[in-house]
């Protein structure tokens, strides 16, 4: 009987040991990942300003060699919103969202082998009329709940006289997620500035980001993630910087620390993020040039204009699902 018992505990590790093989050579070494929401404090490019949230990264973002999705941007924000929109109350695994970075630009690459596309866009960074046309996705926007809009430096007020300001656009999305009881879908976003496409997901009491290209979030970020802004997420203006002896820079350090200024918390974080560490280099390099009377302002506006594409799922999708 105890060689029985043997032989079957035998038999068994076998069986287990041939199944993981056979989902290594399926899924890779990073099979099934879960990943896990590290705590991050990202100072922006200024250096004037302090983000402390949590950030949920990938393995890879769309520059990575094994992705090979340069310009992929504009169909991976597509390829994300679509699983955000069929995979309601749920964020993607660190595992699901390498595979979506790789599906995006793989979707991307074959688009880039159309012979109408390359002679439409050489550049290979397709709009987005084109994503949503060429159908990669059942994904369909809703026009009369997407806003475009524009950041506002001074001077420039009488130039955006009756546009919507990107102040206003948050506004209005706010009032939407503050509606959206626990019960409902969520507000899923494609947004696009500066020629580059994102992904913002809207709950009552909580925003996400998705990006693909991890340099947006800090230099050297190599991975595609996720930012959560929540009742813990805070955004706070760092103090002046100062030129010190090395044997002073722990005082100075804690003497800046208790000078951080606090500019808002929670969810509203998400909106100072994109408007101070994404977009705001360029908006005050604009600015510097509106000063300086350096700037043809109606050849110039397109830096400015931010697009907020409100995006559901195709009847059809519906239907199945």
């Amino acid at each position: 009987m105890r060689a029985f018992g043997a032989n079957q505990k035998k038999l068994q590790q076998l069986v287990t040991t041939s199944i993981n093989y056979h989902l290594f050579l399926r899924f890779g070494d990073d099979n099934l990942v879960v990943g896990s929401w590290e705590t991050k404090e990202i100072i922006s490019r200024e250096g004037d300003m302090k983000l402390q949230a949590q950030v949920f990264f990938a393995s890879i973002d769309q520059r990575s060699e094994r992705v090979g999705g340069e310009s992929a941007c504009t169909v991976l924000a597509d390829v994300i919103a679509n699983w955000l929109q069929s995979h309601q109350y749920e964020l993607p695994t660190k595992s699901a969202f390498d595979d979506l970075v790789r599906d995006g630009s793989l979707e991307w690459r074959n688009l880039c082998e159309n012979e109408e596309y390359r002679q439409k866009f050489p550049d290979k960074h397709f709009d987005f009329e084109t994503i949503i046309e060429a159908q990669i996705c059942p994904l369909s926007i809703v026009t009369e709940k997407s806003f475009i809009g524009f950041f506002q430096p001074e001077g420039l007020e009488d130039f955006l006289h009756g546009a919507m300001t990107f102040d206003s656009i948050w506004d209005e999305i706010n009032q939407m997620g503050s509606d959206v009881s626990t019960n409902s879908q969520s507000l899923v976003y494609i947004l696009s500035w500066n020629d580059h496409f994102f992904v913002l997901r809207v709950d009552p009491d909580v925003c996400y980001i998705i990006d693909t290209l991890g340099e947006r979030l800090y230099e050297g970020c190599n991975k595609a993630y996720i930012l959560k802004f929540d009742k813990d997420t805070s955004i706070s203006r760092l103090p002046a910087k100062s030129k010190v002896q090395p044997s002073k820079r722990r005082k100075l350090r804690l003497k800046r620390k208790a000078k951080e200024e606090s500019v808002c918390k929670g969810k509203e974080a998400c909106k100072e993020f994109i408007r101070s560490f994404l977009a705001g280099t360029s908006v005050r390099e604009m600015q510097a040039d509106i000063n300086r009377g350096l700037m043809a302002i109606p050849i110039h506006h397109h830096r400015l204009q931010i697009e907020f594409h409100y995006t559901q799922l195709t009847h059809s999708a519906i239907e199945s699902s």
